[in-house]
């Protein structure tokens, strides 16, 4: 008599994928899969993606909210890993077909590239599974194949092992994708729960190639036993399963048939899973799309279709048992296999639930701060960091001073008692090293605002000297860690710093997740169905400019913003029309907007942590070690769990005023300046620790008169104008102004209004303040509150707040416009009354004025910004402005080397003609390995580094044995051998082609009278002027003196030859010029005669036009690209530049009968729309001839 079927009740989805760490495969964040498997009567989950735990820490933060809402849920760490028997196996036979392929090609036989994993796709270093080619081959070579492997957690060490596991697959089995074998799985199995996986698994591979191979069923299960055997030796009987799913794929039921007969053979566990990768039943549609748009790429133009619902082999959601079960009933009518194994699917079904509740535990680790220790038995960290700024107050000399003693003491005292002691020690001991090899920059951001940070030489701004608050980088009642933003010359080194003090993996960059955004995801998705892109393309064109102003907080940065589907849809007509028109296209942007794209690096975050593998799954991408965690404005996943990011940051104008020290170094004398010499010139004479900054001939220079080259904070000529008419004289003057230059003080009028107040007092006429503490704090600025900092010390001062109490005003005031619920509205009427009565009770303030200030204060908080980043940047302002004014060709030089090749070039060199310099070619004489002011030839000459086919060793070569006064002189000893070693052909040929030997006496004489002559004397002769002076061997030179005749000088004789032949036209030249140089003259693409009669026209350059308009305008094309519309119709794409190299896109419709030339000058009528941008029509071009 059969027992009665126990049909399963419990069950826990064990494999189970998301957007964030299996991109364009799993759908959605880890928060909404819970949220679904809570609603679908499940009470625990696991997370298990393809190679990593990107997605863990989001599942964990999830997790333990809901444990704070008091809810029954467990959260099971995982990892799908790739696995295969043996990484030394795999390898030999991965250099074995290495070696066939190469010896194929050199056989010019190969159809097949070496990069033997092809078939996989990464999108900025994220690996994508392929879920077709997983599933559905089964027969590749070893070299190629890969297999699933589920791997959970299930106490603390496990969890440890898990994540050492994920970083060993990066570092010891990568090749395209991570990879584990047994013996990693042996070696750091302890607390490990595995499962054979989908039939992307290891048996499903066993399986198919044995049947494939014609295997019996007793063979195939003599190979599952040799499999499981392996497995249960690295993580143990109880912790090893057989992993069956229900689909519609036949394999898998291939697959579940043997792991049957196994477990009734073997009695090893049997656990069934949903294997989900999307968080609703509904969401199937949206995952095949983002499965589609991650390969849209790598198709051409075949645009695939999305499956019917009915055409879907596997329902992937979280399902709960009944439905687990229901989805097994389907399919045991076509599977005779299936017959009386009903209790043990049910028992399978169940078996999760035990899994997740009897063998896992609720693990993660501790949230402590995970940083390197300094303390000891002896010497406590504190103490250590307070004796090191005891020493520093010393060495300043501020020892004596008690305001510099007091505040030190202040700001130890609440490291102290927050407990940051080892985060200070740190950041202390990579500035000491970093230090001496790159400038330290003045600060970035409110750390700049403490004492102990200047002391300790993490920054080098005072921050007594220009009133900045440590409050506003750091109090008790401040929630979370310091963040201390930092510049340097060079942020390599400060990292090089850190792996050089703590190890190389225990410092590792932080990742930054990039996502679909809205507008090229409606374009991906549009282009998916079909939609006309100029449609598309019509209506996304001005989105920001339609939406952000309006939706936008009026304490937001514009960097900030970010464009989401509900703004556009509240703001702009156009594009809920566009939604209304097309309702696939608008369901589609609501699912997978912000869905995982590819995966970055912070610009320079990093954490320092020892240890680092036991506390996260570390990845590597594009070769590096990196978090699989982020930390920003979108998600906060490491320091809620006690990592902590350093930002170490380079800053462009700090690595150029090294560089410069470094030209006026040289051209003093000292032809390789080490580091020290140029700390030791930065020291004397522009930093902010030791000068005062006030030279006054620096202010009127540069900040009055308007010599703005690359000078920081000021590129931009709005900038500038606003500083010429404040003309500042003090840091905190430029500071204020770098604070008013923004979005939201410039639409009030601030900047007017304050140049106004400025010029009034400075006239002898003060502003009336109502209290002398206002006018205490505000006479800096006239009158306006500028910076946060401001309203934080009326707040002190006049109300009597404390330093925690002026901070949370602060923080109220400038989220105003984000937060209108009750709490909230109530808070900030609380606060307004507390800062009042404050004013009037404590300062004796009218309540008339006392309100009125408010309403001041609160204006202007929207705007206020940090003074302790505006200080900072003012200084690295000052720098680049000192040696504009004392090294004003040095600094030059250096902008025109840092911009070179850049889309800034042509501008820099725009701005230094307009000083009245000269850019001259690069010259065998003059040029160097950088851009440099030649005192000979009265001008800045490009390096010879600059041109393509001029090595580094041929520059050093040039540079050594220079100057030459001929070519003789150049090319021959005395004797009149050949001289040039490093100097080959394509040298001469590059050299000769942006006409680099003018400077030689044969042009000087005119016996040359252009470079076209020189090119034909030395190219094509090159291997005869190798053998010496006569174009021929001593032997044959010889010879012809026996014969009394005379032994020509074989360049002579050329130049005789080539004497009067023409130079290269303009075309060749500017040619020649892109090509070796990335750019050319702006002479001779602009002729200065063409550019004067254009501008006697009162013609346009197409860069002027704006907006929707129709005007006359000139142009130079400077790229062209032939295209079709979809009917056939011909346009031309050109990019087109003015005389200061801006650039702008031009569409030009109908055919040209002779396509224009390159770098042709041409008037036009053109069209302009916020759309589509330029557009002319070829019959309303006519070109310039010059």
């Amino acid at each position: 008599m059969s027992s009665k079927l126990i049909l399963p009740k419990r069950f826990v989805g064990l494999h189970a994928h998301c957007g964030t760490g299996s991109p364009y495969d799993g759908l959605g964040y880890p928060s909404q899969h819970i949220d679904f498997v809570l609603s679908n009567e499940m009470n625990a989950w696991a997370l298990t993606d393809h190679g990593n735990g990107n997605g863990l820490a989001h599942a964990h933060t999830y997790a333990k909210k809901l444990k704070k809402q008091g809810r029954e849920y467990r959260q099971i760490y995982g990892v799908e890993f790739y696995f295969v028997p043996s990484l030394s196996e795999w390898r030999v036979s991965y250099e074995a077909h290495r070696e066939e392929v190469r010896a194929a090609r050199s056989e010019k036989k190969a159809k097949e590239s070496t990069d033997i994993n092809s078939e996989d796709e990464i999108s900025g270093g994220l690996v994508i599974e392929n879920e077709e080619e997983t599933k559905n081959d089964f027969e590749k070579n070893d070299w190629k194949r890969r297999y699933h492997l589920v791997v959970l957690a299930k106490n603390q060490i496990g969890l440890q092992n898990l994540f050492t596991l994920v970083k060993k697959s990066y570092t010891d089995g990568f090749y395209r994708f991570p990879r584990i074998d047994y013996n990693l799985l042996k070696t750091h199995g302890e607390g490990l729960v595995v499962s054979t996986a989908c039939i992307g698994g290891y048996p499903a591979s066993l399986i198919a190639r044995g049947s494939a191979t014609g295997k019996t069923d007793s063979d195939i299960m003599l190979d599952l036993e040799n499999m499981s055997d392996r497995f249960i030796d690295a993580v143990g009987r109880d912790n090893f399963n057989l992993e069956i799913q229900f689909n519609s794929l036949s394999m898998q039921h291939k697959t579940n048939r043997h792991l049957i007969a196994l477990h009734e053979k073997t009695g090893i566990p049997l656990v069934a899973t949903a294997d989900s990768h999307y968080y609703s039943r509904n969401m199937w549609e949206a995952r095949e799309l983002y499965r589609k748009l991650g390969r849209m790429g790598a198709r051409g133009d075949t645009m695939p279709t999305l499956p019917a619902f009915e055409d879907l082999k596997c329902e992937l959601y979280p399902k709960n048992a009944e439905q687990m079960w229901e989805e097994y009933k389907l399919h045991v009518p076509n599977y005779d296999f299936y017959a009386g194994k009903d209790q043990i699917i049910s028992d399978a079904i169940e078996r999760s639930y035990d899994i997740a509740w009897e063998q896992c535990e609720d693990v993660w680790f501790d949230e402590e701060a995970k940083l390197p220790k300094f303390g000891t038995s002896e010497n406590s960290a504190f103490n250590q960091l307070a004796s090191r700024v005891k020493s520093a107050l010393v060495d300043e000399n501020l020892h004596l001073d008690p305001e510099y003693v007091e505040r030190a003491k202040m700001e130890l005292d609440d490291i102290k008692y927050l407990g940051f002691e080892n985060y200070f020690l740190t950041m202390t001991k990579v500035f000491d090293l970093a230090s001496q090899s790159t400038i330290i920059g003045p600060g970035r951001g409110s750390g700049a605002g403490s004492l102990v940070n200047y002391l300790l030489g993490i920054t080098t701004t005072d921050p007594i000297k220009y009133g900045l608050l440590w409050e506003r980088f750091l109090h008790r009642a401040k929630a979370g860690w310091p963040d201390i933003d930092t510049d340097a010359g060079d942020r390599d080194v400060l990292i090089d710093a850190s792996r050089e003090l703590f190890g190389e993996e225990s410092v590792v960059p932080v990742s930054n997740f990039n996502t679909l955004k809205l507008k090229s995801l409606i374009k991906d998705v549009s282009k998916f169905y079909g939609i006309d892109f100029g449609e598309v393309n019509a209506m996304t064109n001005t989105l920001e400019k339609d939406v952000m102003h309006k939706a936008m907080g009026d304490h937001e940065e514009r960097s900030t913003y970010v464009l989401t589907h509900e703004d556009c849809m509240k703001y702009s007509p156009k594009y809920a029309e566009f939604m209304d028109k097309y309702p696939k296209v608008n369901e589609h942007v609501q699912n997978l907007f912000m869905e995982s794209r590819s995966i970055g690096r912070h610009a320079g975050g990093v954490l320092i942590c020892p240890d680092l593998e036991k506390y996260m799954p570390v990845i590597k991408v594009r070769g590096e070690l990196q978090t699989p965690w982020s930390e920003g404005m979108n998600f906060r996943h490491l320091e809620p769990n006690g990592f902590l990011k350093f930002d170490f940051l380079g800053l462009t104008t700090l690595k150029m005023v090294e560089d410069c020290v470094r030209l006026i170094l040289r051209k003093q004398g000292n032809p390789a300046p080490a580091f020290a010499d140029i700390q030791k010139f930065f020291d004397k004479n522009m930093n902010c620790r030791y000068n005062t900054l006030e030279d006054q001939k620096v202010w009127e220079h540069v900040y009055h008169s308007g010599r703005f080259v690359q000078v920081f904070q000021f590129t931009q000529q709005g900038a500038r104008n606003f500083c010429m008419s404040a003309k500042p004289r003090t840091i905190e003057e430029l500071a204020t102004i770098t604070a008013i230059y923004r979005p939201g003080p410039l639409s009030a009028g601030v900047h007017r209004k304050y140049v106004k107040a400025k010029k009034s007092v400075e006239s002898g006429n003060p502003i009336k303040y109502d209290h002398p503490v206002i006018k205490d704090i505000l006479s800096e600025t006239y009158g306006f509150i500028s910076f946060q900092e401001q309203f934080m010390l009326l707040a002190q001062r006049l109300a009597n707040f404390d330093k925690g109490a002026s901070d949370k005003m602060r923080k109220t005031l400038v989220k105003k416009s984000l937060d209108s619920n009750a709490a909230k509205v109530q808070e900030r009427v609380d606060l307004r009354k507390k800062f009042v009565n404050g004013a009037v009770e404590i300062s004796g303030m009218d309540r008339g004025k006392a309100e009125k200030l408010y309403e001041t204060i609160e204006f202007f908080s929207g705007y206020g910004f940090n003074k302790s980043h505006a200080v900072s940047y003012a200084i690295d302002s000052y720098y680049s402005a000192w040696l504009h004014t004392y090294y004003e060709k040095e600094w030059l030089a250096t902008c025109l080397q840092t911009q070179n090749g850049s889309n800034k070039f042509g501008k820099v060199i725009s701005e230094i003609k307009s000083l009245g310099y000269t850019i001259l070619p690069p010259d065998i004489n003059a040029s160097s390995d950088v851009w440099v002011y030649s005192d000979d030839r009265g001008g800045f000459v490009p390096p010879l580094t600059a041109i393509k086919g001029v090595g580094d060793a041929a520059v050093a070569e040039i540079m050594e044995r220079r100057p030459f006064s001929s070519l003789d002189d150049m090319m021959f000893t005395e004797d009149g051998k050949w001289k040039p070693s490093k100097m080959n052909k394509t040298c001469f040929d590059s050299l000769c082609k942006v006409e680099a030997f003018s400077s030689l006496r044969e042009f000087n004489s005119g016996h040359i009278q252009n470079h076209r002559q020189l090119y034909d004397i030395i190219v094509p002769s090159y291997d005869l002027l190798k053998k010496g002076r006569h174009g021929m061997t001593k032997t044959a030179a010889k010879k012809i003196l026996k014969q009394g005749l005379k032994v020509p000088i074989f360049i002579d004789e050329k130049i005789k030859e080539v004497h009067g032949s023409p130079d290269w036209s303009r075309e060749t030249k500017i040619d020649f010029s892109v090509s070796l140089m990335a750019g050319a003259d702006e002479s001779l693409v602009f002729p200065p005669k063409i550019i004067e009669k254009i501008r006697k026209s009162n013609v346009r350059p197409i860069t002027d036009l704006q907006g929707s308009e129709k005007d006359i305008a000139w142009f130079c094309i400077q790229s062209i690209e032939e295209r079709e519309t979809k009917n056939g119709k011909v346009f031309y794409r050109m990019k087109v530049i003015d005389n200061t190299f801006e650039s702008s896109w031009l569409r030009v419709w109908s055919k040209f009968k002779v396509k224009p030339k390159l770098y042709t000058i041409w008037i036009a009528e053109v069209a302009s729309s916020e759309s589509w941008g330029c557009s002319t029509s070829s019959y309303k071009m006519r070109q310039i001839e010059l």
